[in-house]
C-alpha cells in the first residue's frame, strides 16, 4: 500500500510540467472518462524505471497486491503506469492468472485504459508456456458482453503471435476474431485489425488466405490495412 502512493506521489508531481492544453487534448485522444493529468514521456520513463526495479524485489503477491491499487485508481495515469511497470516484472507476470487480468479490464473504459493493461502484457514464450489457461480464458473474454473484455481477448494475442509462429496460437487467434469480426465498433474493428497484421509477421501466405476467404465478412478496415502491411511491409 505505501509503495502505491509512493508511485501515486510521483506521477502527481511529474504532472506539474505539463500543461493543461496537452491534457486535454491528450485525454480527447485517449478516450478516458478519468482523471487525466499528462505525464511528459521522458519522466514516464523515469518513474517506470524507478518503481519496476523496486516492485521486482518484492514477493510477487505482495507485487499484485500494489498493482492491484494503481488499477482501481480514479485516475488514468495510475493505470496505465501500471500496465507498464507490470511489462517489466516476469517474476509477477508468471504469478498473474487472466482472472485478475479480467477484474482489471472490467474497471477500464476506452481503448488506452484497456491496452495499458493488456499489450504488450504476455511475451510469446510464457503464453506457449501456460497455454492450457490462455485456451479457456480467452474464449471467455471475447464472449463477454463487456467490450473491454472483448477488445482485450484480440489485443492481448498481438505480442505473442507477433514474437513465436505456434499453430495453437494461431488457431486461437482466428478463432476469436471469427467470433467477433461481425462487429462494429472501432474498439473491436481495429484490434482485429492489430491482431491480424501482427499475426503476418510469422505467416505471412497464411493470413494472406484468411484475409481473401473472408474478405466479405471481416470488418473493412481489418482487411485494407493487414493486406497493405502484408504487401508493402509497411502499417
Amino acid at each position: 500500500m505505501e509503495l502505491a502512493i509512493k508511485i501515486r506521489s510521483a506521477i502527481r508531481e511529474a504532472a506539474k510540467n505539463s500543461s493543461q492544453k496537452d491534457a486535454d487534448f491528450v485525454q480527447k485522444y485517449l478516450g478516458t472518462k478519468r482523471m487525466f493529468i499528462c505525464v511528459k514521456s521522458a519522466d514516464r520513463d523515469k518513474i517506470i524505471r524507478k518503481y519496476s526495479g523496486e516492485l521486482k524485489n518484492l514477493d510477487p503477491k505482495e507485487a499484485i497486491t500494489v498493482l492491484n491499487q494503481l488499477f482501481a485508481s480514479d485516475t488514468f495515469e495510475d493505470i496505465n503506469f501500471a500496465g507498464k511497470i507490470l511489462t517489466k516484472l516476469p517474476n509477477v507476470r508468471a504469478e498473474l492468472s487472466l482472472d485478475q487480468i479480467r477484474k482489471w479490464i472490467l474497471k477500464t473504459s476506452g481503448w488506452a485504459e484497456c491496452d495499458g493493461i493488456v499489450q504488450s502484457l504476455f511475451t510469446g514464450k510464457e503464453i506457449l508456456e501456460r497455454m492450457d489457461e490462455w485456451q479457456k480464458s480467452i474464449p471467455k473474454f471475447s464472449s463477454n458482453k463487456n467490450i473491454q473484455l472483448r477488445r482485450a481477448s484480440l489485443v492481448i494475442q498481438c505480442k505473442p503471435n507477433r514474437e513465436v509462429s505456434d499453430p495453437r496460437m494461431r488457431k486461437l487467434a482466428f478463432e476469436t476474431i471469427e467470433k467477433l469480426k461481425s462487429e462494429k465498433e472501432i474498439l473491436i474493428t481495429k484490434a482485429i485489425s492489430w491482431l491480424l497484421r501482427d499475426l503476418s509477421r510469422q505467416n505471412k501466405e497464411e493470413v494472406k488466405e484468411y484475409l481473401q476467404k473472408n474478405k466479405s465478412t471481416l470488418p473493412t478496415i481489418a482487411y485494407r490495412e493487414t493486406m497493405k502491411k502484408i504487401e508493402t511491409g509497411k502499417k
